[in-house]
Protein backbone atom coordinates (compact mmCIF):
# COMPACT_ATOMS: atom_id res chain seq x y z
CA UNK A 1 0.00 0.00 0.00
CA UNK A 2 1.01 3.79 -0.51
CA UNK A 3 1.38 6.20 2.54
CA UNK A 4 0.76 9.52 2.28
CA UNK A 5 2.00 11.37 4.87
CA UNK A 6 3.68 15.01 6.50
CA UNK A 7 6.38 15.41 8.92
CA UNK A 8 6.92 18.21 10.67
CA UNK A 9 9.58 19.29 13.63
CA UNK A 10 8.25 21.76 16.30
CA UNK A 11 9.48 24.64 18.15
CA UNK A 12 10.56 24.07 21.49
CA UNK A 13 8.07 27.01 22.45
CA UNK A 14 4.98 25.74 21.08
CA UNK A 15 4.97 21.93 22.13
CA UNK A 16 2.61 22.07 24.49
CA UNK A 17 -0.02 24.15 22.61
CA UNK A 18 0.03 21.40 20.28
CA UNK A 19 0.04 18.82 22.34
CA UNK A 20 -3.42 20.71 23.89
CA UNK A 21 -4.50 20.46 20.66
CA UNK A 22 -4.29 17.54 20.06
CA UNK A 23 -5.99 16.95 23.66
CA UNK A 24 -4.42 13.27 25.11
CA UNK A 25 -8.32 12.90 26.63
CA UNK A 26 -9.20 12.29 23.27
CA UNK A 27 -6.56 10.74 21.88
CA UNK A 28 -4.66 7.51 22.39
CA UNK A 29 -1.13 7.14 23.33
CA UNK A 30 0.35 3.70 22.74
CA UNK A 31 4.36 2.93 23.67
CA UNK A 32 5.70 2.46 20.29
CA UNK A 33 9.42 0.30 20.11
CA UNK A 34 11.08 -0.33 17.15
CA UNK A 35 13.97 -2.43 15.74
CA UNK A 36 15.59 -1.29 12.64
CA UNK A 37 17.74 -3.72 10.18
CA UNK A 38 20.10 -3.14 7.58
CA UNK A 39 23.14 -4.49 6.00
CA UNK A 40 26.95 -3.38 7.56
CA UNK A 41 27.49 -1.64 4.48
CA UNK A 42 23.37 0.13 4.24
CA UNK A 43 22.41 -1.15 1.46
CA UNK A 44 18.69 -0.84 2.19
CA UNK A 45 19.95 3.21 3.32
CA UNK A 46 21.03 3.62 0.27
CA UNK A 47 18.00 2.16 -1.74
CA UNK A 48 16.24 5.14 0.88
CA UNK A 49 14.11 1.89 1.97
CA UNK A 50 13.98 0.37 5.86
CA UNK A 51 12.82 -2.84 7.41
CA UNK A 52 11.90 -2.38 10.69
CA UNK A 53 9.83 -4.46 13.59
CA UNK A 54 7.96 -2.90 15.82
CA UNK A 55 5.94 -3.68 19.34
CA UNK A 56 2.84 -1.51 19.13
CA UNK A 57 1.25 -2.02 22.42
CA UNK A 58 1.23 -6.09 22.59
CA UNK A 59 1.66 -6.37 19.15
CA UNK A 60 4.84 -6.76 16.79
CA UNK A 61 4.64 -5.33 13.14
CA UNK A 62 6.91 -6.21 10.96
CA UNK A 63 7.02 -3.16 8.39
CA UNK A 64 9.32 -2.76 4.85
CA UNK A 65 9.24 1.04 3.67
CA UNK A 66 10.05 2.15 0.75
CA UNK A 67 10.34 6.01 -1.18
CA UNK A 68 7.29 6.84 -3.40
CA UNK A 69 6.97 9.22 -6.08
CA UNK A 70 7.64 11.98 -4.21
CA UNK A 71 8.18 13.21 -0.53
CA UNK A 72 4.31 12.94 0.65
CA UNK A 73 4.12 9.14 -0.62
CA UNK A 74 5.85 5.98 0.96
CA UNK A 75 5.15 2.24 -0.06
CA UNK A 76 4.57 0.69 3.31
CA UNK A 77 3.77 -3.17 3.75
CA UNK A 78 3.05 -3.96 7.12
CA UNK A 79 1.98 -7.49 8.65
CA UNK A 80 1.06 -8.38 12.08
CA UNK A 81 3.19 -10.94 13.78
CA UNK A 82 1.42 -11.46 16.93
CA UNK A 83 1.59 -11.07 20.59
CA UNK A 84 4.79 -12.15 21.91
CA UNK A 85 6.60 -12.63 25.13
CA UNK A 86 10.05 -11.67 23.33
CA UNK A 87 11.35 -10.09 20.34
CA UNK A 88 10.52 -11.92 17.30
CA UNK A 89 13.64 -13.19 14.65
CA UNK A 90 13.61 -10.93 11.49
CA UNK A 91 11.44 -12.71 9.22
CA UNK A 92 12.16 -12.23 5.19
CA UNK A 93 10.19 -15.42 4.42
CA UNK A 94 6.60 -13.21 4.70
CA UNK A 95 7.32 -11.29 1.43
CA UNK A 96 7.26 -14.65 -0.74
CA UNK A 97 3.06 -14.07 -0.90
CA UNK A 98 3.66 -10.46 -1.72
CA UNK A 99 5.80 -9.09 -4.62
CA UNK A 100 6.07 -5.90 -4.80
CA UNK A 101 7.84 -6.10 -1.57
CA UNK A 102 9.48 -8.67 -2.25
CA UNK A 103 11.36 -6.78 -4.87
CA UNK A 104 11.73 -3.93 -3.29
CA UNK A 105 13.86 -6.03 -1.02
CA UNK A 106 15.57 -8.40 -3.99
CA UNK A 107 16.61 -4.42 -5.80
CA UNK A 108 17.76 -3.05 -1.99
CA UNK A 109 19.78 -6.11 -0.90
CA UNK A 110 20.67 -7.89 -4.29
CA UNK A 111 20.69 -11.26 -2.90
CA UNK A 112 22.52 -10.41 1.11
CA UNK A 113 19.74 -11.13 3.14
CA UNK A 114 21.73 -12.84 4.95
CA UNK A 115 23.60 -10.18 6.18
CA UNK A 116 20.82 -7.86 7.71
CA UNK A 117 21.58 -6.99 11.18
CA UNK A 118 20.50 -4.55 14.06
CA UNK A 119 21.55 -1.11 13.65
CA UNK A 120 19.60 1.01 15.59
CA UNK A 121 16.42 1.52 18.11
CA UNK A 122 13.84 3.97 18.13
CA UNK A 123 11.61 4.77 21.49
CA UNK A 124 8.20 6.85 20.96
CA UNK A 125 5.24 7.51 23.30
CA UNK A 126 3.07 8.87 20.06
CA UNK A 127 -0.23 10.52 21.01
CA UNK A 128 -2.87 10.08 17.89
CA UNK A 129 -6.18 10.84 16.80
CA UNK A 130 -8.09 11.58 13.77
CA UNK A 131 -10.05 14.41 12.74
CA UNK A 132 -12.22 14.90 9.95
CA UNK A 133 -11.22 17.98 7.97
CA UNK A 134 -13.51 18.85 4.58
CA UNK A 135 -13.65 14.90 2.66
CA UNK A 136 -10.74 13.69 4.44
CA UNK A 137 -9.76 11.66 7.67
CA UNK A 138 -6.56 12.51 8.72
CA UNK A 139 -4.02 10.98 11.58
CA UNK A 140 -2.82 13.62 13.73
CA UNK A 141 0.40 11.33 15.63
CA UNK A 142 2.79 13.74 18.21
CA UNK A 143 6.04 11.73 18.78
CA UNK A 144 7.76 12.03 21.66
CA UNK A 145 10.99 10.14 22.40
CA UNK A 146 14.11 9.42 21.00
CA UNK A 147 16.55 7.02 18.51
CA UNK A 148 19.19 5.06 19.69
CA UNK A 149 21.92 3.05 19.20
CA UNK A 150 24.86 1.18 21.68
CA UNK A 151 26.95 4.32 21.37
CA UNK A 152 24.57 7.28 21.10
CA UNK A 153 21.02 8.98 21.72
CA UNK A 154 19.06 11.68 19.52
CA UNK A 155 15.82 13.46 20.82
CA UNK A 156 12.90 12.88 18.93
CA UNK A 157 9.34 15.36 19.04
CA UNK A 158 7.84 15.81 15.80
CA UNK A 159 4.15 15.78 14.12
CA UNK A 160 2.76 13.60 11.59
CA UNK A 161 -0.18 14.10 10.08
CA UNK A 162 -1.56 11.02 7.75
CA UNK A 163 -4.36 10.53 5.13
CA UNK A 164 -6.76 8.37 5.99
CA UNK A 165 -8.85 8.74 3.87
CA UNK A 166 -9.46 11.44 1.01
CA UNK A 167 -8.16 13.81 -0.96
CA UNK A 168 -4.22 14.67 -0.88
CA UNK A 169 -5.26 18.15 -1.26
CA UNK A 170 -7.46 18.51 1.98
CA UNK A 171 -4.10 16.86 3.53
CA UNK A 172 -1.97 19.80 2.37
CA UNK A 173 -4.88 22.58 3.52
CA UNK A 174 -4.88 20.87 6.70
CA UNK A 175 -1.55 21.50 7.26
CA UNK A 176 -1.47 25.07 6.44
CA UNK A 177 -3.42 25.87 9.14
CA UNK A 178 -0.93 24.26 11.52
CA UNK A 179 1.91 25.09 10.28
CA UNK A 180 0.53 28.89 10.77
CA UNK A 181 -0.40 28.32 13.99
CA UNK A 182 1.96 26.27 15.95
CA UNK A 183 5.09 27.12 13.52
CA UNK A 184 5.80 24.25 12.40
CA UNK A 185 8.59 23.36 10.04
CA UNK A 186 8.55 20.22 6.86
CA UNK A 187 10.89 17.72 7.93
CA UNK A 188 11.19 15.30 4.83
CA UNK A 189 13.60 13.14 6.67
CA UNK A 190 12.29 9.67 8.09
CA UNK A 191 12.94 8.34 11.81
CA UNK A 192 15.35 5.61 9.86
CA UNK A 193 17.02 8.34 7.94
CA UNK A 194 18.26 9.80 11.19
CA UNK A 195 18.73 6.21 12.58
CA UNK A 196 21.36 5.17 10.32
CA UNK A 197 23.04 8.71 10.59
CA UNK A 198 23.28 7.75 14.18
CA UNK A 199 24.43 4.69 13.49
CA UNK A 200 27.39 5.27 11.49
CA UNK A 201 27.95 8.78 13.88
CA UNK A 202 27.17 11.62 10.94
CA UNK A 203 24.92 13.85 11.16
CA UNK A 204 23.61 14.48 8.02
CA UNK A 205 23.04 12.93 4.50
CA UNK A 206 24.84 13.71 1.34
CA UNK A 207 22.83 16.99 -0.43
CA UNK A 208 20.76 15.64 -2.87
CA UNK A 209 21.53 16.78 -6.46
CA UNK A 210 19.39 17.64 -9.22
CA UNK A 211 18.21 15.20 -12.09
CA UNK A 212 18.05 15.88 -15.63
CA UNK A 213 14.62 16.17 -16.82
CA UNK A 214 13.40 14.87 -20.25
CA UNK A 215 9.54 15.83 -21.28
CA UNK A 216 7.01 12.87 -21.59
CA UNK A 217 5.59 13.50 -25.34
CA UNK A 218 2.99 11.22 -24.52
CA UNK A 219 1.56 13.67 -21.76
CA UNK A 220 0.07 17.31 -22.11
CA UNK A 221 1.90 20.54 -21.32
CA UNK A 222 0.00 20.96 -17.74
CA UNK A 223 0.83 17.93 -16.77
CA UNK A 224 4.76 18.16 -17.97
CA UNK A 225 5.00 21.38 -15.86
CA UNK A 226 3.43 19.63 -12.60
CA UNK A 227 6.04 16.66 -13.18
CA UNK A 228 8.55 19.05 -13.19
CA UNK A 229 7.91 20.93 -10.58
CA UNK A 230 7.43 18.00 -8.30
CA UNK A 231 11.22 16.35 -9.52
CA UNK A 232 12.49 19.91 -8.54
CA UNK A 233 10.58 19.71 -5.14
CA UNK A 234 12.17 16.35 -4.71
CA UNK A 235 15.77 18.14 -5.43
CA UNK A 236 14.57 21.20 -2.97
CA UNK A 237 13.22 19.39 0.17
CA UNK A 238 15.79 17.19 1.68
CA UNK A 239 18.70 19.90 1.81
CA UNK A 240 16.18 22.41 3.07
CA UNK A 241 15.74 20.17 5.97
CA UNK A 242 18.96 19.68 6.84
CA UNK A 243 19.23 23.34 6.46
CA UNK A 244 16.85 23.96 9.14
CA UNK A 245 17.99 21.63 10.94
CA UNK A 246 21.00 23.40 11.65
CA UNK A 247 23.01 20.71 10.29
CA UNK A 248 23.36 21.78 6.81
CA UNK A 249 26.85 21.79 5.11
CA UNK A 250 28.01 23.84 1.76
CA UNK A 251 26.65 21.34 -0.56
CA UNK A 252 23.33 21.95 0.89
CA UNK A 253 23.15 25.55 0.64
CA UNK A 254 24.64 25.03 -2.89
CA UNK A 255 21.68 22.57 -3.78
CA UNK A 256 19.01 24.21 -2.16
CA UNK A 257 20.18 27.02 -4.10
CA UNK A 258 20.28 25.83 -7.31
CA UNK A 259 17.01 23.42 -6.91
CA UNK A 260 15.59 27.31 -5.93
CA UNK A 261 16.79 29.07 -9.11
CA UNK A 262 15.26 25.94 -11.36
CA UNK A 263 11.86 26.40 -9.66
CA UNK A 264 11.94 30.19 -9.96
CA UNK A 265 12.38 29.78 -13.85
CA UNK A 266 10.09 27.19 -15.00
CA UNK A 267 7.48 28.96 -12.78
CA UNK A 268 8.32 32.11 -14.65
CA UNK A 269 9.12 30.49 -18.05
CA UNK A 270 6.32 27.73 -18.67
CA UNK A 271 3.54 29.84 -16.51
CA UNK A 272 1.13 29.41 -19.71
CA UNK A 273 1.62 26.08 -19.51
CA UNK A 274 -0.74 25.11 -16.93
CA UNK A 275 -3.92 28.04 -16.11
CA UNK A 276 -3.46 26.88 -12.00
CA UNK A 277 -0.15 28.63 -11.91
CA UNK A 278 -0.02 31.49 -9.77
CA UNK A 279 1.55 34.75 -10.71
CA UNK A 280 3.02 34.90 -6.76
CA UNK A 281 5.11 32.06 -6.73
CA UNK A 282 7.66 33.54 -9.39
CA UNK A 283 8.16 36.40 -6.61
CA UNK A 284 8.55 34.57 -3.60
CA UNK A 285 10.93 32.63 -5.07
CA UNK A 286 12.73 34.70 -6.41
CA UNK A 287 13.15 36.83 -2.98
CA UNK A 288 14.07 33.80 -1.87
CA UNK A 289 16.22 32.39 -4.00
CA UNK A 290 18.17 36.18 -3.37
CA UNK A 291 18.90 35.77 -0.12
CA UNK A 292 20.99 32.81 -1.18
CA UNK A 293 22.36 34.19 -4.27
CA UNK A 294 23.21 37.35 -1.67
CA UNK A 295 25.39 34.27 1.30
CA UNK A 296 26.81 32.61 -1.73
CA UNK A 297 28.36 35.99 -3.35
CA UNK A 298 29.76 37.43 -0.05
CA UNK A 299 31.31 34.26 0.31
CA UNK A 300 32.51 34.51 -2.70
CA UNK A 301 34.22 38.07 -2.36
CA UNK A 302 35.51 36.83 0.94
CA UNK A 303 37.50 33.94 -0.59
CA UNK A 304 38.55 35.95 -4.15
CA UNK A 305 38.97 39.69 -2.94
CA UNK A 306 39.52 39.51 0.60
CA UNK A 307 43.53 39.66 0.53
CA UNK A 308 42.91 42.75 -1.45
CA UNK A 309 40.57 44.09 0.90
CA UNK A 310 43.34 45.94 2.62
CA UNK A 311 40.67 48.80 4.33
CA UNK A 312 39.46 47.23 7.75
CA UNK A 313 36.29 48.81 7.82
CA UNK A 314 35.15 46.96 4.45
CA UNK A 315 36.45 43.70 5.33
CA UNK A 316 34.79 43.69 8.53
CA UNK A 317 31.16 44.80 7.24
CA UNK A 318 31.61 41.85 4.72
CA UNK A 319 32.21 39.46 8.00
CA UNK A 320 28.81 40.76 9.01
CA UNK A 321 27.16 40.68 6.26
CA UNK A 322 28.23 37.16 6.27
CA UNK A 323 27.04 36.32 9.71
CA UNK A 324 23.75 38.22 8.98
CA UNK A 325 23.16 36.77 5.83
CA UNK A 326 23.38 33.29 7.48
CA UNK A 327 21.43 33.93 10.25
CA UNK A 328 18.45 35.61 8.26
CA UNK A 329 18.33 32.31 5.72
CA UNK A 330 18.55 29.79 8.83
CA UNK A 331 15.43 31.53 9.91
CA UNK A 332 13.94 32.02 6.40
CA UNK A 333 13.97 28.06 5.41
CA UNK A 334 11.80 26.99 8.12
CA UNK A 335 9.46 30.45 8.27
CA UNK A 336 5.57 29.57 7.86
CA UNK A 337 5.70 31.83 4.93
CA UNK A 338 8.16 29.65 3.02
CA UNK A 339 6.52 26.65 4.28
CA UNK A 340 3.14 27.61 3.00
CA UNK A 341 4.73 27.76 -0.10
CA UNK A 342 6.19 24.53 -0.18
CA UNK A 343 3.10 23.11 0.30
CA UNK A 344 1.43 24.90 -2.32
CA UNK A 345 3.88 23.73 -4.84
CA UNK A 346 3.28 20.16 -3.92
CA UNK A 347 -0.27 20.86 -3.64
CA UNK A 348 0.12 21.89 -7.55
CA UNK A 349 2.65 19.16 -8.17
CA UNK A 350 0.11 16.09 -7.47
CA UNK A 351 -3.34 17.59 -8.70
CA UNK A 352 -4.44 14.93 -10.85
CA UNK A 353 -6.80 17.15 -13.07
CA UNK A 354 -5.65 18.50 -15.94
CA UNK A 355 -8.02 20.83 -18.54
CA UNK A 356 -8.23 19.93 -21.83
CA UNK A 357 -5.58 21.75 -24.16
CA UNK A 358 -6.03 22.63 -27.52
CA UNK A 359 -2.48 22.62 -28.54
CA UNK A 360 -0.13 19.85 -28.19
CA UNK A 361 3.02 19.65 -25.98
CA UNK A 362 5.21 20.59 -29.39
CA UNK A 363 3.27 23.89 -29.80
CA UNK A 364 4.04 24.52 -26.14
CA UNK A 365 7.71 24.07 -26.04
CA UNK A 366 8.47 25.58 -29.21
CA UNK A 367 6.21 28.65 -28.66
CA UNK A 368 8.51 28.84 -25.49
CA UNK A 369 11.67 28.20 -26.76
CA UNK A 370 10.67 31.00 -29.85
CA UNK A 371 9.64 33.73 -27.26
CA UNK A 372 12.68 33.41 -25.10
CA UNK A 373 14.89 33.66 -28.15
CA UNK A 374 13.28 37.10 -29.60
CA UNK A 375 13.61 38.39 -25.99
CA UNK A 376 17.32 37.36 -26.33
CA UNK A 377 17.77 38.82 -29.82
CA UNK A 378 16.27 41.98 -27.82
CA UNK A 379 18.16 42.38 -25.50
CA UNK A 380 21.55 41.72 -27.75
CA UNK A 381 20.43 44.77 -30.13
CA UNK A 382 20.27 46.70 -26.70
CA UNK A 383 23.40 45.89 -25.19
CA UNK A 384 26.50 47.78 -24.80
CA UNK A 385 29.52 47.58 -23.01
CA UNK A 386 28.59 51.34 -21.58
CA UNK A 387 25.55 50.45 -20.32
CA UNK A 388 25.65 47.74 -17.46
CA UNK A 389 22.22 47.42 -16.68
CA UNK A 390 21.35 46.16 -20.66
CA UNK A 391 24.16 44.06 -20.03
CA UNK A 392 22.65 42.72 -16.79
CA UNK A 393 19.16 42.30 -18.58
CA UNK A 394 21.20 39.95 -21.76
CA UNK A 395 23.10 38.01 -18.77
CA UNK A 396 19.73 37.33 -17.30
CA UNK A 397 18.21 35.93 -20.89
CA UNK A 398 21.08 33.87 -21.23
CA UNK A 399 20.85 31.86 -18.20
CA UNK A 400 17.25 31.60 -18.62
CA UNK A 401 17.73 29.99 -21.70
CA UNK A 402 20.31 27.72 -20.35
CA UNK A 403 18.12 25.95 -18.00
CA UNK A 404 15.27 25.62 -20.42
CA UNK A 405 17.02 24.94 -23.20
CA UNK A 406 18.11 20.88 -22.57
CA UNK A 407 14.45 20.46 -21.57
CA UNK A 408 12.58 22.54 -24.05
CA UNK A 409 15.01 20.62 -26.88
CA UNK A 410 13.98 16.95 -26.02
CA UNK A 411 10.65 17.12 -27.94
CA UNK A 412 12.46 17.95 -31.13
CA UNK A 413 14.04 15.42 -33.23
CA UNK A 414 17.30 17.50 -33.48
CA UNK A 415 20.88 16.27 -35.06
CA UNK A 416 23.93 17.69 -34.25
CA UNK A 417 22.06 19.18 -30.55
CA UNK A 418 25.70 19.61 -29.07
CA UNK A 419 26.85 22.02 -31.46
CA UNK A 420 23.98 24.46 -29.82
CA UNK A 421 24.22 23.47 -26.58
CA UNK A 422 28.04 23.87 -26.74
CA UNK A 423 27.46 27.81 -28.39
CA UNK A 424 25.01 28.62 -25.56
CA UNK A 425 27.59 26.82 -23.16
CA UNK A 426 30.04 29.32 -23.94
CA UNK A 427 27.18 32.48 -23.74
CA UNK A 428 26.34 30.84 -20.03
CA UNK A 429 30.15 31.09 -18.67
CA UNK A 430 30.63 34.41 -20.49
CA UNK A 431 27.30 35.67 -18.20
CA UNK A 432 28.43 33.50 -15.10
CA UNK A 433 31.30 35.56 -14.65
CA UNK A 434 30.02 39.06 -15.27
CA UNK A 435 27.30 38.95 -13.34
CA UNK A 436 29.77 37.60 -9.90
CA UNK A 437 31.99 40.69 -11.01
CA UNK A 438 29.14 43.25 -11.70
CA UNK A 439 27.90 42.40 -8.14
CA UNK A 440 31.09 42.36 -6.31
CA UNK A 441 32.10 45.90 -7.89
CA UNK A 442 28.39 47.54 -6.29
CA UNK A 443 29.32 46.22 -3.12
CA UNK A 444 32.47 47.86 -2.84
CA UNK A 445 31.31 51.15 -4.36
CA UNK A 446 28.59 51.44 -1.50
CA UNK A 447 31.39 51.28 1.23
CA UNK A 448 33.69 53.67 2.30
CA UNK A 449 36.81 53.45 -0.40
CA UNK A 450 40.13 54.03 0.40
CA UNK A 451 42.84 53.55 -1.82
CA UNK A 452 43.58 50.08 -1.56
CA UNK A 453 39.60 49.61 -2.64
CA UNK A 454 39.69 51.80 -5.40
CA UNK A 455 42.87 49.44 -7.00
CA UNK A 456 40.17 46.50 -6.44
CA UNK A 457 37.23 48.72 -8.05
CA UNK A 458 39.32 49.42 -11.39
CA UNK A 459 40.40 46.30 -11.18
CA UNK A 460 36.98 44.26 -11.35
CA UNK A 461 35.52 47.20 -13.45
CA UNK A 462 38.15 46.14 -16.43
CA UNK A 463 37.61 42.55 -15.82
CA UNK A 464 33.54 42.81 -15.99
CA UNK A 465 34.70 45.46 -19.68
CA UNK A 466 36.11 41.86 -20.55
CA UNK A 467 33.31 39.16 -19.70
CA UNK A 468 30.94 41.64 -21.09
CA UNK A 469 32.49 41.73 -24.61
CA UNK A 470 32.52 38.09 -24.25
CA UNK A 471 29.24 37.60 -23.05
CA UNK A 472 28.45 39.25 -26.18
CA UNK A 473 30.04 37.82 -28.43
CA UNK A 474 29.27 34.41 -27.30
CA UNK A 475 25.45 35.10 -27.93
CA UNK A 476 25.77 36.51 -31.32
CA UNK A 477 27.66 33.45 -32.13
CA UNK A 478 24.42 30.84 -29.99
CA UNK A 479 21.98 33.58 -31.90
CA UNK A 480 23.87 32.49 -35.10
CA UNK A 481 23.38 28.89 -34.46
CA UNK A 482 20.35 28.13 -32.97
CA UNK A 483 17.97 28.23 -35.80
CA UNK A 484 17.20 24.72 -35.99
CA UNK A 485 13.22 24.50 -35.02
CA UNK A 486 11.16 25.14 -38.68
Amino acid sequence: MVEVELKFQIPEARRMALLKAIDPKKSEQIQLKAKYYDTPDKLMAQQHAALRQRLEGSRWIQTLKAAGKSHIERFEHNIDLGELADAPSLNLAIYEQHPEAAQILQNALNGQQDQLQLQFETDILRTCRVITYQDAEIEVSLDVGCIRTPDAEQEVHEVEFELKSGSIQALLAFSFEWVKKYQLWLDVRSKAEMGNLLAIQQKVSPAVKAKDFVLSKKDPASKNLRLLVAQQLQHLLPNIAAISASVGEQPHLDEAQLALQHLQLTISLFKDWNPDVSDKWGYQLEAFKHQFDQLKHFVHMRDTLGAFLQNPTTSENLAKDILYAQEKLGNLVKSTLNVHHYLELMMFSLEQNEAVQHHDLKWFAQNTLQNQYKQLQDCLNAASIADFESLDALAARIQELKFSFPILTSVFDVKNLQKYGKALNDAQLAANEYQILSSSAQYIQQTELEASDWFVLGWLTAKQEVYAQRLQEATEQFMVSRKFIK
